[in-house]
Order: structure tokens, then C-alpha cells, then sequence
């Protein structure tokens, strides 16, 4: 489940970033992007039969709820509310409104699983374990011990047949748990009620953080609730679209999903008690209607709204606009198909690269609201980051003594090829993204430069990801990347490699390829960073791709909202912060 944060990528779901364990991310990783700025995956329905409106929740015996005091925090989505409150949702359902919920109900971004990621240090912590897992000497067994204090929110003990219960239900295939890739890799699940143990055996070693993402996976399932019920069919089960007994801070209080939901505080999270008496999401129909719900006072905070609302949300006297540029941030970078003749000199790519400027670019592109970016790492993931790579910084002339010395010369105003044609190249990009289709323009703008006659082109999402990614029918993608996974074995990896899944620029090293089987399977941190700083110089040096910035998250928050803190997440309720938050009388 999403429990513990994992910062890894769902494998197998193209195009969009999602985090087991965790959240949908602001853009996709592994695939090109299809939002303008950051943003949750598409929504579409899911499986199961859900309708679409779902009554209040089954009233359920349940402990005291805490001493919480202020104004109720009233959240404005984008969307309209997630179909489904099933804690194991499918591939359709795992949306960015299915994960705003599940936070409350289920625990997620903290508490609710045996670890939970720590967004301030970037590493794992304990959660419902007592302690970081036991690892057996050959790195593939992970042992832990379950707290003994946990409760459900009926005040009854959370126990390790509760985990058992979700593992032998979440990995049948026939279930469609969106996370099943990332089962299939773990062996064996075993638990001991005597000594609250979990016992998890991998397939096969992993790099440590690679490995307690997966061993820390599932988490619990009220058994004497779901026992007996269907696991996907609300028809049979009503606990999919109103559970009676979560884990979470907060319990449904009512649920509509066109209409908006309420949530109350329940005693029991392990995380602690929530400050906030009434929790409140408003859906919404259309991006600009977050802000204005926050203008109007309607809602006291909006996670996400468009970047052409921010300068009028910043400059609100009754909100704060809290930035920060996640370690998981979503990047932008220009892919280079190395199987065209002129793009498979590295000194062609190169003189490209240095016709950019990328201050001038995201100041084009995205109003400022960037941060440069040099590697395939985002500059603020500090665990994994080699920050002295040759960033290619703006260099007309050395980009026209490139060309010159890869034997291109020009003709009046025209760059001519070998062929004696003048040469030309297409920028493609696609048209749901407006800040890509502003760097495209400035591509052509600046290539012009240098004699290169550029055509752009914008598609739909469909045709642009069939073309780049399966066709590789492109001479220059404006790809966006990022959100979720913060381990290089868990994104850039399949961009990199030989015959990638995502390797669209057909790059090919084997001294990469190497080095990236051997970070797969390496326990020692220290050792790890050694080999991706290796790799970051070396894919620099090849120059697949020339990486152009990290994307800066913001949101408003209405200034009686106290506690909020920006982490290194690429959400301000990452690691249970939502309990610190209180809202002023």
C-alpha cells in the first residue's frame, strides 16, 4: 500500500509518476509529461463499479477523538473526489484525489506503514515497526518487529495478521493492485503473532533503499472487517467506498463525490493526534477554481493552482505562498535522438546545448519558477547529486566552433550538411503543455543562431508519447521527468541503459550500463553515491540529453493556517505534517 513513503516509481505504468506508497507525483517519470506544470495524474474511473456518489460513511464504534481545537481546514482539489476509498486501489484509480484521501483515511505520507521516508534527512524511519528491519546476510530477508500499541480506529489492536491479510489479498494478480509489479519482486511475506514479526524475502538483493521500499510495501487491512467480503466488487463490499474502520488521523465523516467530503479526527493514528477538529475538500471542475475558492474564503488552502494565478495569490494579503524546489522535483530537459546522423555527433549536441540559456528559458518558460538543473539528478535531491558535471552553460561562439569543427559550415544564413542541404530540425512537443511549447519557440529562436532551420511541433499527448516513445520518430523532444522516485535506480535508470524501456535517445554506454548493475545490488550508501556521481559524469559527457531545470512547487495557504513547513517532498503533507497544522479561531 502507500504506508510508507516509498520515493520509487510504479514500474510498467507509462506516462505517469506515481509512488507506491506515497503520492502521485507533479509529472511523469519515465515517460514526457503531459501537464503544463506540476500535476496529478489523469483521473479516470475505477474499477470496481463505484457510482458516483458515495453516502456517509457506516457509523463504527471508535475511540474518543482528540482535544482538537480551531477552524476546520477546508482543502480546494482540482478535480472531483477519488471513486474509490479501497486502500489497494488499481491502476485507474490510483489518482491525485484517490491519495489526498488516503492520507487521511489510510495513513499515507507517514505512520501508516512499517516505515515511513523521512523528507528533511531523504531516508527511511521507522513507523508501525518498533525499528529499522533486521537484514539477513544475504540482503534479501528483512525482518520486523510490529508495534505493540498500534489500534485501529474503533480502538481495536492492529496486528500482524492484518498484514497478512493485505499481502495475500494485494498480490493476487486478479486483484489489480496498482503496486503488483513491485510484489511480484518480494518471495516471500511471513508473519509470527507471538513475536509480532514480519518476515519479508526479496527475489533477489537490492540496493538498500531499493530494497526496504519494497520490504516495506504492505501495510495492514482491518481482517475483522474486510474478512469474508469482496475485495474489488462495492457491491458486495461496502468498505470500498465507506470504510467503517482506517488507520489513519481521520475518519469520513460525509463523502460526496461531486459535492465534497468531511473528515473528523479519530485518537488512534500512530503518527499521533491531529490539531484540526474537521478536515474539508471541496472538488473542483477546472484548475483556476482552487484559487478562487481561496479568494472568496471558501477554502483556506489549495495545494496546487496554475502558475498564471500565482502572481496574483502571492501578492493576496490574506495568503502565504509557501515555495521550495522538491528533491523529487519535475525537471524539464531537451532529448537528443541520437540515431539521426547530425544529432549522433556528440559536438552537434553539444553546440545545441550551449545555444541555451537556461536562466532565460525558465524565465520564458515558467515565469522563474524553476530551478537550473545540470545532471539527471534534480539539484536538490542532495543524497544522490553530483553537482561538478560540465553544465554546457550559454556559449554562442563555442557552440559555432562546434559546429565548425564537426565540419558544418554555413551559407549565407544557412548551416549546410554533407549532404549540401541546409540543415533542419524538428522540435516536438506536446500541445497540453504551454511552458514546452514557449521552449520550443525560444529553441527556434536561438538555433536560428546558428543557421539551423527549426520546425515545431506541438501534438496531442496520445500521438506526441506514440511518437516519441514507441515510434522514436523525433529529432528533439521537450521531455519533463521527476516526482516520486528520489533513487536513480528507480527513474533514470530506464532512460540510460541500453534498450531502456524510457531510453528514447538511443544512448548506449556500457560503462554506464555497468555501473548501474552494480548500483542495483550495492548496500553501502557511500559506495552507491561514488558510482551515480560516476554515472552523472559520464551520461554529462555523452550529452543524451541536455537537462535545463527542477520545477519550484508552491501553494497558498491562508495566513490563519499555522504549522505549515515546507520539506524536501513535492508535498507539504509528506511525513505526517498535516498533524502539526492548525487552523486560528
Amino acid at each position: 500500500m502507500f504506508g510508507a513513503i516509498r520515493p520509487r516509481v510504479l514500474r510498467g505504468l507509462a506516462g505517469l509518476s506515481l509512488v507506491l506508497g506515497a503520492c502521485t507525483a507533479p509529472g511523469p517519470s519515465g515517460a514526457p509529461a503531459s501537464q503544463a506544470t506540476p500535476a496529478p495524474p489523469p483521473t479516470s474511473a475505477p474499477a470496481g463499479g463505484a457510482t458516483s456518489t458515495a453516502a456517509p460513511a457506516a457509523a463504527a464504534t471508535s475511540a474518543p477523538a482528540p482535544a482538537a481545537s480551531g477552524q476546520t481546514l477546508t482543502i480546494a482539489s482540482l478535480a472531483n473526489l477519488s471513486k474509490t476509498l479501497h486502500p489497494y486501489p488499481d491502476a485507474a484509480s490510483y489518482t491525485q484525489s484517490w491519495t489526498d484521501i488516503a492520507i487521511l483515511l489510510w495513513g499515507g505520507h507517514g505512520a501508516g506503514g512499517l516505515l515511513a521516508f523521512d523528507w528533511d534527512n531523504l531516508e527511511y524511519k521507522p513507523a508501525m515497526a518498533t525499528d529499522m528491519p533486521k537484514v539477513s546476510a544475504d540482503g534479501k530477508t528483512y525482518t520486523f518487529t510490529l508495534r505493540n500499541d498500534l489500534k485501529w480506529s474503533d480502538g481495536s489492536p492492529i496486528t500482524v495478521d492484518d498484514f497478512q491479510f493485505a499481502w495475500d489479498n494485494a498480490s493476487k494478480p486478479e486483484n489489480n493492485f496498482v503496486g503488483l509489479d513491485d510484489l511480484t519482486e518480494i518471495a516471500s511475506f511471513k508473519t509470527a503473532a507471538d513475536t509480532r514479526t514480519i518476515e519479508v524475502t526479496l527475489n533477489e538483493q537490492k540496493a538498500r533503499d531499493v530494497a526496504l521500499g519494497i520490504a516495506s510495501t504492505v501495510s495492514p487491512i482491518p481482517k475483522k472487517v474486510w474478512d469474508g467480503k469482496a475485495w474489488n466488487d462495492t457491491s458486495a463490499n461496502p468498505e470500498i467506498l465507506n470504510p467503517s474502520v482506517v488507520l489513519g488521523p481521520y475518519k469520513v465523516q460525509d463523502f460526496k463525490i461531486a459535492e465534497g467530503a468531511t473528515f473528523t479526527p479519530v485518537s488512534t493514528y500512530p503518527g499521533g493526534q491531529p490539531k484540526i477538529p474537521q478536515l474539508e475538500i471541496l472538488p473542483g471542475q477546472q484548475p483556476t477554481v482552487a484559487y478562487e475558492e481561496l479568494k472568496s474564503g471558501r477554502a483556506n488552502y489549495a495545494p496546487n493552482i496554475p502558475p498564471a494565478q500565482y502572481a496574483e495569490a502571492k501578492a493576496n494579503p490574506d495568503l502565504n505562498m509557501v515555495e521550495w524546489t522538491a528533491a523529487n522535483a519535475s525537471y524539464r530537459a531537451l532529448e537528443f535522438n541520437t540515431a539521426r546522423p547530425f544529432l549522433s555527433d556528440k559536438r552537434v549536441r553539444e553546440a545545441l546545448a550551449r545555444a541555451v540559456s537556461r536562466q532565460d528559458v525558465l524565465d520564458v518558460a515558467e515565469g522563474g519558477l524553476a530551478t537550473p538543473q545540470d545532471s539527471f539528478i534534480q539539484p536538490t535531491n542532495t543524497k544522490w547529486v553530483n553537482p561538478n558535471v560540465e553544465p554546457y552553460d550559454l556559449d554562442m561562439n563555442r557552440a559555432k566552433q562546434l559546429l565548425a569543427d564537426a565540419g558544418y559550415t554555413l551559407s549565407g544564413s544557412s548551416l549546410m550538411g554533407k549532404d549540401g542541404q541546409p540543415v533542419k530540425l524538428q522540435v516536438l512537443y506536446p500541445t497540453s503543455s504551454a511552458p514546452r511549447a514557449k521552449i520550443a519557440t525560444y529553441l527556434q529562436q536561438q538555433y536560428k543562431q546558428l543557421g539551423i532551420e527549426i520546425e515545431v511541433k506541438g501534438l496531442d499527448f496520445n500521438a506526441y508519447t506514440d511518437q516519441v516513445s514507441h515510434q522514436r520518430d523525433f529529432d528533439i523532444s521537450l521531455a519533463t521527468y521527476g516526482g516520486g522516485s528520489l533513487d536513480p535506480e528507480l527513474g533514470p535508470r530506464a532512460q540510460l541503459i541500453t534498450g531502456g524501456q524510457q531510453n528514447v535517445t538511443g544512448y548506449s554506454n556500457p560503462q554506464v550500463d555497468q555501473l548501474f548493475k552494480q548500483g542495483s545490488t550495492e548496500l553501502d550508501d557511500a559506495k552507491r553515491k561514488q558510482i551515480y556521481d560516476q554515472v552523472q559524469q559520464l551520461v554529462n559527457a555523452d550529452l543524451p540529453s541536455h537537462y535545463l531545470y527542477a520545477l519550484k512547487a508552491f501553494s497558498p495557504v491562508s495566513k490563519k493556517i499555522q504549522g505549515v513547513v515546507a520539506h524536501k517532498g513535492d508535498r507539504l503533507d509528506y511525513d505526517d505534517a498535516l498533524l502539526s497544522w492548525s487552523v486560528a479561531q
